[in-house]
């Protein structure tokens, strides 16, 4: 009866979990922007390591952003690549001087310092921030201008979608996709715990507070600790296709791990109670289902109650993931829902676990131990 009792009760968290996040995303917004203009400078930067093979398709799908009667400055700054970037976008300088860019050397190591480094450049009202893989499409910046203008904000969120590809591309997408709703969700209850800064919308005013909430001593988390910072009525959200910006997944399921890996490690620098419980709540719910599974298996696959609560959890997921991505025209496969469902609490457990201790790991050619960069 106790463990009757307890699978019950998980099962209904999960719901519960489910249910807050159809309460809270938007699953049918849409931005209709080709009638918005935007009449103000805009500023876009960002910052910028050994990407020699995504920075170029960055900077031109920028360039073709429309509706922005001022045209763009892109503050590009470099933070000590060693491959061919650099030379790269030197040449595409070279080759697009009609193209206000600017690239510049960071003073500092990290992606954080390089950030900062730009932004105590910019002058012009407005300022997009993304990253040197991300491809922005035409409307991107338009759409999140209109939410601005509409919504009175000086800081707008938008989402960042992989594409789908391959099989284990599209996995690791609707894996993706199912976290950015958690992040949407929170971000329209008024707690922003995870954001992408890859696709954010800053007004100049507010670029030094951004500039003060960093927490250098952390590889990445520049959008987070920034977000955690603000109120609900000091930021707007834009989790709409047309705000959509892309980006390639990870080459492997290593580079997935540490990914997921260095974004966990940010927890020990979380201050506010929610930031610190809502981790935990999830760390746990998926543990249990690790259990769960685990046991499941090593009792030979047995059709019975445990084999029932898998089930169960599935088909909540399913249900959900069925409609409220609609809005991104994604459709999971039914074996990947399956295998997503699967796979979810192994890897939230795992990379639960290791980010409590000081493993380290490859990012960018860099050695990360603990979240600090260590070369």
């Amino acid at each position: 009866m106790v463990i009757t009792a307890i699978l019950l009760l998980l099962l209904v968290s999960y719901l519960i979990l489910f249910l807050f996040i159809y309460h809270y995303v938007n699953s049918g917004q849409t931005n209709y922007v080709e009638q918005f203009q935007v009449d103000e400078p805009m500023a876009v930067v960002i910052a910028m390591r050994n990407e020699e093979d995504q920075i170029l398709d960055c900077l031109k799908s920028l360039y073709k952003s429309s509706g922005l009667s001022q045209g763009l400055k892109v503050y590009l700054v470099d933070d000590q690549s060693t491959d061919a970037s650099v030379i790269r976008v030197s040449s595409f300088i070279k080759e697009n001087s009609h193209f206000n860019l600017e690239l510049l050397n960071s003073n500092g190591i990290g992606k954080k310092q390089a950030l900062i480094h730009a932004l105590g450049r910019v002058s012009e009202p407005w300022c997009f921030l993304t990253d040197a893989d991300c491809v922005v499409q035409p409307i991107t910046i338009q759409s999140l201008m209109q939410t601005a203008k509409g919504e009175d904000k000086e800081v707008v969120y938008g989402p960042v979608n992989y594409y789908k590809g391959s099989f284990i591309n599209s996995l690791m997408a609707y894996e993706n996709l199912n976290n950015q709703l958690v992040g949407e969700a929170l971000l329209e209850y008024g707690r922003p715990a995870m954001v992408n800064g890859a696709n954010t919308l800053l007004s100049k005013s507010i670029i030094e507070d951004y500039i003060k909430a960093q927490q250098v001593d952390y590889a990445s988390g520049d959008d987070v600790f920034f977000s955690q910072s603000l109120r609900k009525n000091e930021y707007a959200v834009s989790y709409n296709f047309e705000s959509v910006v892309f980006t390639k997944a990870p080459e492997s399921i290593v580079s997935f791990f540490y990914q997921r890996l260095r974004w966990a490690s940010k927890y020990s620098g979380y201050s506010k109670l929610f930031y610190r419980l809502f981790p935990v709540f999830i760390f746990m719910q998926n543990f249990l289902f690790l259990i769960i599974l685990s046991f499941w298996i090593f009792s030979g696959l047995r059709i019975d109650g445990i084999l029932i609560v898998l089930i169960l959890k599935w088909i909540i997921e399913w249900s959900f993931h069925s409609f409220m991505l609609k809005k991104y025209n994604f459709k999971a496969g039914f074996y990947q829902s399956i295998l997503l469902s699967l796979l979810q609490p192994i890897h939230i457990s795992l990379v639960g676990l290791f980010s409590l201790v000081n493993l380290s790991y490859k990012w960018k050619d860099r050695t990360v131990v603990n979240q600090s960069i260590v070369n």
